[in-house]
């Protein structure tokens, strides 16, 4: 059983920052019915290079473990059964544009009526208020808003996104947090909640630190590359085998690091004998210790740092992370049966319980559990079912 065994969640999202967040409240073990468009579905199902047993690799990313009903919103019996579901679930989560779910008749005032103790979700781009609300946004323009992107990449380059979605993945992971906190709120209260997550508010909110030396020095923070502005040395370094990331971060590492690079004679150096030096002579410090590190293989370096106890890892491509002993030993890569029957590889999850274990199923593939639902929830027999496909309801 997952933690969240027993809750039920009407997940209207598409694209990926929705889609991730109700994946997360899957993975904790909540029934999570996915309300897709007939015919066509979450544009996700398309929007792909690459296919996994029929499906699109960008879908199967973000929608394991649930299931899908095909419901037409714009028709009068497509919105009345989605307020039927409303009534006998916990949580409905939508990253509609703002106004949408108001026009679709679905506004949180008209679930409330519906489900007292109801919870909406909503993950937008710019959030329910404020002069940019209507605004459509992506993870791309997250980024760049947010901040974020201007502190990526190289010194005097051009700004670069994230190789990683993280506009759209970090504000589902705040949506499903969102979602959970008004869960543990409603037991307490009796409560439904509205949750109100930005894409652009949770970018602003990763800024952490560097938001802070702002306020603190006045000076706007610049890109550093791999490297960090206040920590010597913290970056990137090349080896004959690939590149290897060090991370001294505090005096009591620098002893231990110059001894696995067989440097003694920096221990002591008073250039170097603290953080704060090191920074200072950054310059002179750095070109040292790339031609030492480039003189053997990687391999070589992490089995010396690690004897010292030196926070280091391989720069590993995609194949490699995921070949990783380590991630094997954490099952993040997990085996399923895909809708056709054959094997699927799929993203484990990232959430660990000692007691509670939620076995990972495949994305479903379009409107396979509509009639399932229709039947098994809201009590619609098969006459009742079929008159819905006949006027375009489902």
């Amino acid at each position: 059983m997952g933690p969240l065994d027993g809750v039920r969640v009407i997940d209207l999202t598409r694209y990926m920052a929705g889609p991730y967040g109700t994946l997360l409240l899957a993975y904790l073990g909540a029934e999570v019915i996915k309300v897709e468009e007939p015919g066509t579905g979450d544009p996700m199902r398309q929007a792909s290079l690459y296919f996994q047993d029929g499906l699109s690799g960008h879908f199967a990313s973000g929608n394991a473990s649930k299931k899908s009903l095909t419901l037409n919103l714009r028709h009068p019996q497509g919105r009345r059964i989605l307020l039927e579901l409303a009534a006998k679930a916990d949580v409905v989560l939508e990253n509609f544009r703002p106004g949408t779910m108001a026009k679709l008749g679905l506004d949180f005032e008209t679930l409330r009526a519906a489900n007292p103790g109801i919870i909406l979700a909503s993950v937008s781009g710019f959030g329910q208020s404020g002069p940019w609300r209507h605004l459509p946004s992506f993870d791309l323009v997250a980024q760049a808003v947010g901040g974020g992107m201007s502190l990526t990449g190289e010194p005097g380059r051009p700004p670069v996104k994230m190789g990683v979605p993280i506009g759209d993945l970090a504000a589902g992971v705040f949506v499903a947090l969102g979602a959970v906190s008004a869960l543990y709120h409603r037991r307490m209260t009796g409560h439904g909640e509205w949750v109100d997550v930005a894409m652009m508010d949770v970018q602003l909110s990763l800024l952490n630190y560097l938001a802070h030396y702002f306020w603190a020095s006045g000076k706007v923070p610049e890109p550093e590359g791999a490297g960090h502005p206040n920590i010597v040395p913290y970056q990137i370094f090349p080896t004959p085998t690939g590149y290897l990331a060090v991370a001294v971060y505090g005096d009591h590492f620098w002893a231990g690091f110059c001894r696995a690079l067989e440097l003694p004679e920096l221990i002591e150096d008073s250039r170097f004998v603290s953080n704060d030096l090191r920074c200072l002579h950054r310059e002179t410090l750095i070109p040292i210790l790339e031609e030492r590190i480039a003189s053997r293989p990687r391999e070589a370096w992490l089995t010396r740092l690690g004897e010292e106890g030196i926070p280091a890892g391989a720069v590993y491509h995609v194949d490699e992370a995921l070949a990783s002993p380590q991630a094997r030993a954490r099952q993040m890569v997990v085996e399923v049966k895909g809708p056709p029957g054959s094997p699927m590889k799929l993203l484990g999850t990232p959430l660990k319980f000692q007691r509670a274990r939620e076995e990972i199923g495949p994305p479903p593939t379009l409107g396979q559990h509509t009639q399932e639902i229709l039947r098994d929830l809201l009590g619609y027999g098969d006459e009742a079912v079929q008159s819905l496909r006949r006027e375009g309801a489902i």
